[in-house]
Order: C-alpha cells, then structure tokens, then sequence
C-alpha cells in the first residue's frame, strides 16, 4: 500500500513485544522502501542489519536488494552485491544470477551478462528459462541472430524448452526487424509446441504490419485474436487507429474508434492524441475542434501531447490567435515549466512571420530560466552552509 511508516510502526511494537523476528520480517519493510524509490534508506537499512548482526541475510534478502538496485540502473552495486554473496555463508543462488545478468542484458553489456551465466553454469548454477529469456531479448536488441540461434540449441540440449515470454521476445524482434512473415510462422509455431499467444503476441505483430503499412494484414491479425476468444485491449485498438491514421485512412480509424466503447473499452490520451493528429494533417480543422471536445466531454484531462498537437495544428494553418490564447491559457495553469511549448510557440510564431513576437516570448522564457538558475544556486549554497 505504500505506508512503510505505518509498516515501521507495526515493526517497532512487534519488537518491543518481544515477538520472534525472522529474515523475512525485515525482507518486507526493504521490499517497500524500495518501492518508494528510497534506494539508498533501503540499502542503508540493509547495511544496518548486516552490521549490527540483526538478522542473517538469506538469498531472498539478498535478491530484494539486488533486484531493487537493477531496476533503478544500479548495476555495477547489483554485480558488486552477487560477489559479495559468493565470499560469505549464503551463496547466490540461480535468481540472484538471474537479477545481475537481466540487469546487465539491459545496460547493454551482453558480453559480461553471457560470460557472468557460464561462470554459474561452471559453478553448478544452472541457466533457467529466465536467464535464456534475459540473454536472447538482450541479443535481439542487438541483432545478433547467430548468436540467438546457439542459445536455442543450448536450450534444447539442456531440456529447456521457449515459454510464452520467449516466443514473445522473437517475435518481437522479427518485427522491428521487418521480418512479420517470419514472426507470424514463429506464432504458428507456438500453437504447434501448445503454447497459447496472448494479446501481446498479437499486438506485436500487428504493429509489425501497421508499421509497414499492410493495414489488411494487420486488420486480419486482429479479426483472427478475437475469433481466438481474445478481447483486443487499449493497445490493440491504438496500434491499427494509428496505422490507419499513417495511412492517411481516417474512416478506417474512426470506425475502429467507435468500435471501442462496443467491446466495454475506453479510449485514452493516446487514441484521441492519435486521432487529432490524423484531422488536422487532412485540415479537417473543424472535426478537430470537435473531437477535442469530445474529450473533454469524457473527463480525460489533456496532457502535453495534445496541447502541443493542438498548438501544432493551429499554427499550421494560421490561426495563430486561437494558438496563442490557448499558450496564454496554459502559460496561468503550468507556469513555465515546459519548455516544449514554448519551442512549439516560437517555432510557429516564426513560421506565420510573427517575429517580434517569437523574440519576447523567447526573451521572457530566457529571462524567467536565468533568474530560476540563480535562486536554485542560492537555495543549494544556503543548503550546503
């Protein structure tokens, strides 16, 4: 629930009760500060009960730590914290490995992570289904299809056979490679071998099509998972509106729009973002103004992506009014913190031959960052005194 306070509280009564701890006891409380992105108090916490000889870590403590250290970027401390492990009592075991070698798959350092899985295998750690799965997506990104190849055969030959996740993580990259064919055989293949597609396998390959744009393929894909008994979610729906959009096939993705609400969907941010774009790229400015207001009507609340779409559109076509009195209105509820707005402004100021204009907005923006920097200097000077 995100009340480690209240966890802390239970803590310090269970204590002073005299009540019995174990390691899990202080697993727990690391566990949530972590997901406060309190990193350091939670290592600091971790150290306390090392030192103090508190409690004696065990591999799930260990993994905690780990794992909560990989997930914010902290890979060299994960790696460094596995070494550890391995010169004390409790030695690491195959998902401790598996936190390092994830990790260091997604630091883009292949070469440690594959030479890290055959030290374990030598120590008698052996490779699991997560390990491979780490390997081949961070192998994938990569394109180094040879080398997936291998894994896949030492797969096999070590009786460890692809998983859902695996197959998700070819086709995946068959697709952002071009190659959709290929990964719709993968898919096939995946029915012959008894494991189902999900609607991320599905979604996956639509897009590959959308991306290419054979909307019939993609639109076939999506018809075949609902006669699959699968519900299209939000995603499926805002990858074939925004393939029919780059398309330039408006009706196709109106009517897919429409279709949401039928199915017990909503569309969000990104389907009307998407939408809005497509009308005003046509100089449908109209049915743009409209469908904003349709938005509203729902009580989604616009984000900077459909400010700055709006703010695109209306200097596009040279209402530079009605743009700037929606800058002006943004400018009293955001202050002036984004600066993407005001490079959106002055870019379309400049274009309708506003100049004059451009140059104060860009000048007051300046003046307003160069003054912020001055009190933010102040404040840490202050701080640090």
């Amino acid at each position: 629930m995100h009340h480690v306070d209240c966890g802390f509280s239970v803590l310090a009564i269970y204590l002073k009760k005299g009540i019995p701890f174990d390691v899990v006891t202080f697993t727990t409380p690391i566990r949530g500060i972590f997901t406060e992105n309190r990193v350091k108090d939670a290592v600091d916490f971790f150290k306390k009960l090392v030192r103090e000889k508190i409690c004696e870590p065990n591999e799930v403590m260990y993994g905690t730590v780990m794992n909560g250290l990989s997930k914010k970027g902290h890979t060299e401390k994960t790696l460094s914290l596995l070494r550890l492990m391995e010169q004390g009592n409790i030695k690491p075991n195959i998902c401790n490995s598996n936190i390092v070698i994830d990790s260091l798959c997604k630091d883009r350092n292949l070469d440690a992570a594959i030479s890290l899985s055959n030290e374990m295998n030598r120590k008698g750690i052996r490779s699991n289904i997560i390990t491979y799965n780490s390997l081949i997506d961070g192998l994938f990104k990569f394109g180094q299809w040879e080398k997936v190849r291998i894994l896949f055969s030492e797969m096999v030959n070590h009786n460890i056979y692809p998983d859902m996740h695996t197959f998700n993580i070819v086709i995946d990259g068959l697709c952002k490679e071009g190659k959709v064919e290929d990964a719709e055989e993968v898919m096939r293949h995946m029915n012959e071998k008894g494991v189902e597609p999900n609607i991320l396998t599905y979604n996956v390959i639509m897009d590959g099509y959308c991306l290419r744009g054979q909307m019939d393929r993609a639109r076939r894909i999506f018809d075949f998972m609902i006669d699959k008994c699968i519900d299209p979610d939000i995603i499926s729906y805002n990858i074939l509106i925004n393939g029919y959009c780059k398309k330039k096939k408006l009706d196709g993705a109106t009517q897919l729009f429409r279709e949401i609400s039928r199915r017990g969907s909503k569309p969000n941010i990104v389907t009307y973002n998407t939408i809005l774009q497509s009308l005003f790229e046509v100089g449908r400015i109209g049915s743009a103004k409209k469908f904003f207001d349709e938005m509203l009507s729902t009580g989604l609340v616009p984000d900077l992506c459909i400010h700055g779409t709006l703010l695109n559109g209306y200097f596009k076509y040279g209402l530079v009014d009605e743009a700037m009195s929606l800058f002006n209105e943004l400018e009293r509820k955001r202050g002036k913190s984004d600066i993407e707005f005001y490079n959106v402004v002055i870019n379309g100021l400049c274009k309708n031959r506003k100049l004059d204009k451009a140059h104060a907005i860009f000048e007051a923006f300046f003046y307003w960052t160069a003054s912020e920097c001055e009190n933010i200097q102040y404040n840490d000077k202050w701080t640090l005194s």
